[in-house]
């Protein structure tokens, strides 16, 4: 069992996340402005939000099952 909680405060667990995530969003982003010229804002962020969640689930899976 960890004590992650005692050495970090909510706000900075939610910072790390968002860094170590990010990119991952970036990625997604940009493949999702390239793939669809048409509505690039829209798919950006779809695309954008889909990588972030795939690098959410990846450092979930390595953190708490393979690590």
């Amino acid at each position: 069992m960890s004590d992650i909680g005692s050495i970090f405060s909510t706000w900075d667990i939610i910072a790390m996340i968002l860094a170590a995530c990010a990119p991952g969003f970036v990625i997604g982003a940009a493949l999702g402005a390239w793939r669809n010229p048409g509505r690039r804002l829209s798919s950006a962020t779809v695309f954008g939000l889909t990588g972030f969640a795939l690098a959410f689930a990846g450092w979930w899976l390595y953190l708490t099952v393979i690590k």
